[in-house]
């Protein structure tokens, strides 16, 4: 993904962290891209649980090291 593409509601990514027991993260849906405070946010819903939702900035997000986008 370069690096400057816009991140829009609806674009999935996975978590590339794996969990206590070794298994890959879940995916995340971005729900909504915001500022705040000078810097730019994504609001995260999880794929395999709606209640699960987490906020993280469009840095993060964007960090191969922790997340990959998923085409589709």
């Amino acid at each position: 993904m370069e690096i400057n593409q816009p991140i829009a509601p609806g674009m999935r990514y996975r978590d590339l962290q794996v969990t206590v027991f070794g298994q890959p993260q879940w995916e995340w849906i971005v729900e909504d891209v915001y500022m705040a405070a000078g810097i730019e946010h994504a609001r995260l819903v999880s794929a395999a649980n709606p209640a699960e939702r987490k906020t993280l900035s469009v840095a993060i997000l964007r960090d191969r090291r922790r997340f990959e986008r998923v085409q589709g």
